[in-house]
């Protein structure tokens, strides 16, 4: 992996042409975090506010203007950088992109999103669609879509069992991240900042957050699980509204973001492999991702990934400006905080008006020494804040240009980026059911995860080629290698329980379909319990009723667990420390009786979140994160 500070060097030297409005954009990639959802934390499902949805409808609505149509309805007004041949009224899906994770106000919001870039529209349908021929019928009649057209996006999510999720949350998965941040709170600087913020947090508590934390889980070490539901009720509750303070609630969110950089953007610590940068690994894998997109533009000359949109969390946005120099550069005030509900960042490819060959009416597909990349970042929904350039790789020592040109921009990203899931499998010691199958073609290819350095694992140059997603060698075939590293992570699972059983004591009880006195038996023929020991209690794991009391903010209901869990329980429950990591054990745990629900609407209670109840085993949960 070449050297942050080579890039610096590189990028110092590199002198880009005046950035001007006479521009052709080519394609985009924007990453857009979520808007406002219900806190992780309280009695409610973490889901999309209606405020939240509203926020994703404006961001869409502002990118529509930017690089489709002005407006709503069979606007003609010229949007401000139309995207070259991008479809105006009418949503092309082979033209738009969007990916997302799993999380249901992840995936809703991205739905927001595209009502907002592509509106209702009646007698507009898109050519490769089916064009108008679709909709007419042999009597001659024309028929819309209902709703007044709504156009139906197509929107990929991704969940953890596919590689593709790894490109967009590529902390999720990671055990050797999770391993990292669990070992956070261990730092002299976690501990201190523990002691000296421990008076505020407490006197927050018993009118902010008593209902839902004990006061012993009230801290440092839980900042940005505090900061979120203190968010929350600062928006909706008015007896909060009016007692909690502006500067209060700033100092909960400067917390909040003092502890999410070190567990998202800290460079300097390594996991399984000097010199990693594992804290930062969401970035690193969304930098590569950027750069393939960009690239299968230019195999296919513009027409297809025009407009490419991601849907996530605020930790590959925080890794990357890190990565990027954004975080220490002479713009570092814009980038050191937690990016507000609906912020995003977008990627530009274009070229220079004045340098375009035209062919009749038709703008040539440049060469790619005449394509450039810029970069502009909006930190929040807000109508008045518009999208704003700044310049990558910016330090104060090796200060960037506005602009680059395509190929210093690749080379730049990918130095910091992974260049194939092989490769983050095994960075990460990756257990997920793919990794296995990804690391077996790498070792049939004879390679390491990259058979070109192009940061993908593809076979392209630097030319106009495509790199893909995955490593696509030319070794056993990727089907044959899932099912293979499918059947073997099942038998590893068979004989880790089996072996439980034997010489652990876990037993399994069926319990009836009747509900108990405590109103939690009912709804499931099979509803599993698990014990140790043979005693068939209730302290098996965190799920539900079954929750261990040493879990001290954790509340997962019967339908699963929910995501975003960085700097919370994983992070212990907060006990008093007065070195680096002391006397987590004997921390008070909260009295609450609210549930979180799951995130994941397709999971069962019978996933594998219950090893993270006790610390003492190997401290991986691919489904907790923010």
């Amino acid at each position: 992996m070449t050297p942050p500070s080579f890039v610096l060097g590189l990028l110092a030297a590199v002198a880009a042409p005046v950035l001007a409005d006479d521009i052709t954009v080519w394609s985009a990639v924007v990453f857009s975090m979520y808007g406002e959802r219900t806190p992780l934390n309280g009695p409610t499902y973490p889901a999309l506010t209606p405020l939240g949805a509203q926020q994703m409808y404006i961001s869409g609505t502002a990118y529509r203007n930017r690089y489709v149509l002005e407006g709503t309805a069979n606007a003609s007004v010229e949007a401000a950088l139309p995207i070259n041949g991008l479809s105006t009224n009418a949503l092309d899906t082979r033209q738009v992109s969007v990916m997302s994770s799993d999380d249901s106000y992840v995936a809703a919001g991205a739905m927001a999103f595209m009502q907002g870039l592509y509106p209702p529209q009646t007698d507009e349908f898109a050519y490769d669609n089916g064009g108008r021929t679709a909709a007419v019928l042999a009597n001659g009649a024309v028929i819309n879509f209902p709703l007044d057209g709504y156009q139906y996006p197509l929107v990929e999510t991704y969940s953890l069992n596919d590689p593709a999720s790894s490109w967009i949350e590529g902390h999720l998965s990671c055990t050797t991240y999770q391993e990292s941040i669990m070992d956070y709170n261990y730092d002299d600087e976690a501990s201190k900042l523990y002691n000296e913020t421990l008076e505020f947090y407490h006197e927050m508590w018993p009118g902010l957050f008593q209902d839902i934390f004990s006061e012993a889980s009230t801290n440092f070490y839980n900042a940005y699980s505090l900061y979120d539901y203190a968010r929350y009720q600062y928006n909706h509750n008015p007896q909060v509204a009016n007692n909690l303070s502006v500067a209060d609630l700033g100092l909960l969110q400067d917390y909040a973001s003092i502890q999410m950089r070190n567990l998202t953007a800290n460079l300097t610590v390594a996991g399984s492999q000097p010199g990693d940068m594992v804290r930062a690994v969401a970035g690193r894998m969304l930098a590569q991702e950027v750069v393939t997109l960009f690239k299968d533009n230019m195999l296919n000359a513009g027409t297809n990934n025009k407009l490419n949109l991601l849907f996530g969390s605020f930790v590959p946005m925080m890794s990357f400006f890190a990565l990027s120099g954004l975080m220490n550069g002479s713009s570092a005030d814009a980038f050191d905080t937690i990016p507000g509900y609906g912020a995003s960042m977008a990627f530009e490819l274009y070229s220079m008006t004045d340098s375009d060959v035209l062919v009749g009416n038709s703008t040539v597909y440049p060469s790619q020494d005449l394509l450039y990349v810029r970069f502009l970042y909006s930190p929040d929904d807000s109508t008045s804040t518009s999208l704003t350039q700044y310049n990558l790789f910016d330090t104060v020592d090796h200060p960037a240009t506005t602009s680059m040109t395509f190929g210093e921009f690749a080379s730049a990203m990918q130095a910091i980026g992974i260049e194939s899931v092989a490769a983050w499998c095994s960075m990460c010691d990756g257990v997920s059911v793919f990794c296995a199958g990804e690391l077996a073609n790498v070792g049939n290819a004879g390679g390491d995860g990259s058979t070109n350095g192009d940061g993908s694992g593809s076979s392209s140059d630097n030319n106009n080629d495509s790199s893909s997603s995955s490593n696509k060698s030319s070794g056993m075939a990727p089907a044959v290698a899932g099912v293979i590293g499918a059947l073997v992570t099942l038998a590893v699972i068979g004989l880790t329980i089996l072996a439980v059983m034997l010489w652990g004591g876990l037993r399994f009880f069926f319990a009836s379909r009747k509900n108990t006195s405590d109103g939690s038996g009912g709804g499931n023929i099979f509803s599993k319990r698990f014990s140790f020991g043979g005693s068939g209690g209730s302290d098996g794991g965190f799920k539900g009723n079954e929750r261990k009391t040493a879990d001290a903010d954790v509340a997962v209901s019967n339908s699963g667990v929910g995501h975003e869990r960085v700097g919370s329980w994983e992070l212990r429950d907060g006990a008093p420390v007065t070195g680096a990591g002391a006397a987590y054990e004997n921390a008070e745990s909260p009295a609450r009786t609210e549930r979180i629900r799951s995130t994941i609407v397709n999971s069962t209670p019978d996933d594998d979140d219950d090893t993270m109840g006790d610390l003492s085993h190997r401290p991986v949960d691919p489904h907790d994160h923010v």
